[in-house]
């Protein structure tokens, strides 16, 4: 079978989630094309849509999330949206595309393509089956004016939600998010620990600002070096029996904040822009210190990673992290300055890792990927196989 999957480069979460699909699909054998439907346009227009969002959510979070909320007012009035039209443009070269490449299935994370390919359905294209994959633990606003045949939702406690907005229900598939197969294979061995350029004989304390390096991390990372400090003084001292302490940051595509962490070394703390290597530096650490990107919580949580939340990007952030911190999955540090040290003092001890990994266990699919390929396989088969 031939595959479409779009995807856009409005925060990493979407493309790593299609991108899980896609590895699934060609493994199994089947043809795969990746697109950024923006691409159509030109390169620049893709890297322009990809950059507003950054800079946005990097530099006024609280405008991006005036704006989720107005969006979610929008998406309650009966007519379409102005994100509907706005995608007029290209959903005209999409239908060029489509004519003169044929697939048997699209498979979208991304609201963008989603809205464009109803457009197309609503100006009578002829289709294959398209699936849309939802990457956040809440129906984020025009989700529900997309006409999509079926749709990838977190788990059956997320129906609700779908439904509501008027999904329905046998549209809905709740698999669970898909992510890379990479992040479920438990935890990595002293050789790729080294590889990495981690000793074997510490615990690993990872910082994660998303692709996008939004969150507080310079004031998380001064506070875990001082943490740090003053534990492996402690180690050296023989008041606590334990390995010492390392940190981890990844910056993403944040440079200022990069430059400016690297300006300031601190002892025990790796500074990294970004890294192709995330699910073997997520699966060596003990915690994971991350705003609550839908993609980035639900490979911790498969990863098995004890998980503390900070900073949501005020939207779909923070319905992610009220989810998480409902179920057990996450602790939510909302006062980084005075609840940190406390939040990570708990999750180092055994009986509280075990009780959040437990959660994690009993309450995200990491079978997801699997799951959703197998389903798109049935919804794709011709008659005649």
């Amino acid at each position: 079978m031939r595959y479409l999957i779009m995807s856009c480069s409005t925060g990493g979460g979407h493309n790593s989630s299609a991108h899980a699909v896609e590895e699934e699909l060609i493994k199994r054998g089947h043809e795969v094309i990746f697109l950024d439907p923006y691409d159509l346009v030109n390169e620049k227009r893709a890297d322009q849509v990809g950059w507003a969002y950054i800079k946005l959510v990097q530099t006024m979070p609280k405008v991006f999330g005036t704006l989720y909320f107005a969006g979610e007012m929008v998406s309650r009035i009966p007519i379409m949206s102005p994100v509907y039209f706005a995608n007029a443009g290209v959903a005209y070269r999409m239908k060029k595309f489509l004519k003169e490449n044929r697939f048997d299935g699209i498979i979208m994370s991304h609201i963008y393509p989603a809205e464009m390919i109803t457009m197309l359905r609503r100006h009578k294209v002829e289709l294959p089956p398209t699936f849309f994959i939802a990457t956040d633990y809440i129906c984020i606003p025009f989700t529900a004016e997309t006409e999509c045949d079926y749709y990838c939702i977190p788990g059956e406690d997320s129906i609700e939600a779908f439904e509501s907005r008027g999904i329905p229900r046998e549209k809905l598939k709740p698999c669970g998010i898909p992510v890379k197969a990479a992040f479920d294979k438990g935890r990595i061995d002293k050789k790729a620990m080294n590889e990495i350029g981690l000793s074997p004989n510490m615990r690993h304390i990872l910082v994660v600002g998303g692709s996008v390096g939004a969150g507080r991390i310079i004031l998380v990372t001064e506070i875990l070096a001082g943490y740090i400090k003053a534990f492996n003084r402690k180690v050296d001292n023989g008041i606590i029996k334990s390995r010492k302490l390392h940190g981890i940051v990844v910056c993403g595509n944040n440079e200022k904040i990069y430059k400016k962490l690297r300006s300031k070394k601190k002892d025990f703390i790796t500074i990294l822009k970004s890294t192709d290597n995330m699910p073997d530096y997520m699966k060596a650490s003990d915690i994971i210190i991350s705003k609550p990107g839908g993609l980035s919580s639900t490979e911790a949580a498969v990863a098995k990673v004890p998980l503390i939340h900070i900073s949501p990007i005020p939207g779909c952030e923070s319905f992610n992290v009220k989810y998480f911190d409902a179920k057990g999955l996450s602790v939510y540090v909302k006062n980084i300055r005075k609840d940190m040290a406390s939040a990570i003092t708990a999750l180092l001890k055994p009986e509280n890792r075990a009780k959040m990994l437990q959660s994690q266990k009993s309450t995200i699919n990491d079978n997801a990927r699997n799951e959703w390929c197998d389903f798109i396989e049935e919804k794709t088969e011709s008659p005649s196989d």
